[in-house]
């Protein structure tokens, strides 16, 4: 379960594209399929499902790169959704806290929220 400590705040829908005119105007549309959010959590895990989280993330999630479902906090309870990590390769860290234990951060793109 994730540290319900570590939470920041849900954004409920990506940023709008922003469009600079001549006149000094902005314009800023949505975009399609906006019903996705971004998150950021932090799961302590013991070594042993590290490992396996380590090798679900590079096998079957192709790096971090595919979509799988999760239960994620919005706000009241925990929810399954549809979720995808966001900049694998940077975004999600691991701290090593000891021999037995490690915390996994991580910022997962929601769908449908």
């Amino acid at each position: 379960m994730p540290d319900p400590d570590s939470f920041r705040p849900l954004q409920r829908a990506l940023d709008p594209v922003v469009t600079d005119m001549e006149g000094g105007n902005t314009r800023q549309r949505s975009r399609p399929g906006d019903n996705v959010g971004t998150i950021t959590q932090t799961v302590w895990m013991p070594m042993a499902e590290h490992d396996t989280f380590v090798a679900w993330v590079k096998n079957t999630l192709n790096n971090g790169t595919a979509r799988f479902t999760a239960d994620v906090w919005l706000g009241s309870s925990y929810v399954n959704k549809v979720c995808q990590f966001i900049k694998p390769g940077t975004q999600l860290t691991y701290t090593y806290l000891g021999p037995t234990e490690v915390a996994v951060t991580m910022t997962l793109r929601v769908y449908d929220v």
